[in-house]
């Protein structure tokens, strides 16, 4: 399973990233210049102007490669939309969030409780990374409004293939707060025929 970003989180993106629509250097030893959201490389030549319409796409495209990341862990986690947004906000941000999952291996409840700690530049506390990790903690912790699937949907998704095998697929059923036992129950009944 992968998720793509909603407008809810590139719009939490958006509040934190400065646009501007001018190429500029943040410091004047950096190598290439900056335009739009923060976006930075070899195709940012000085004195370069773009659109609004193009700083949006500009993001669009930078925000595709934190996406790819977060979809990574989808198969240990299943983030549900609102806690996927955020942790591609915290990539975009940080770089990755493989740290702050200890590389798959804290609790969806863990994850959320650290969140907050990456708060620091330089082993200084910055008022804009409180603000903006308090924001992605929130969104987070804020439950999705998707009704459940059934216990024979998610069979017949187990059947498919889509939740995994072994304990693997235990874990990310009970962690998506389904009975795991009354599911498996259910494909074994269907795949006997």
């Amino acid at each position: 399973m992968s998720r793509k970003l909603s407008s809810t989180g590139l719009e939490l993106i958006k509040s934190f990233e400065s646009c501007k629509l001018y190429a500029y250097k943040c410091l004047p030893s950096e190598k290439f210049y900056t335009i739009g959201y923060g976006h930075y490389g070899s195709d940012v030549k000085k004195d370069m102007k773009i659109t609004q319409k193009q700083a949006d796409n500009l993001l669009l495209k930078d925000c595709e490669k934190f996406v790819k990341h977060v979809n990574t862990y989808m198969s240990t986690y299943n983030f549900n939309q609102n806690q996927f947004d955020a942790l591609v906000s915290f990539a975009f941000n940080i770089g990755n969030i493989n740290q702050l999952t200890a590389s798959g291996t804290r609790t969806i409840e863990q994850i959320s409780s650290k969140i907050t700690l990456y708060n620091k530049s330089g082993g200084q506390v910055i008022r804009g990374l409180v603000k903006r990790r308090a924001k992605e903690k929130e969104l987070f912790d804020t439950p999705t409004k998707i009704k459940k699937k059934t216990n024979l949907e998610i069979a017949k998704e187990v059947i498919a293939g889509k939740w995994g095998n072994g304990n693997s697929r235990k874990t990310a059923l009970i962690k998506a707060g389904y009975d795991y036992k009354a599911i498996q129950f259910l494909v074994n009944e269907m795949v006997k025929g």
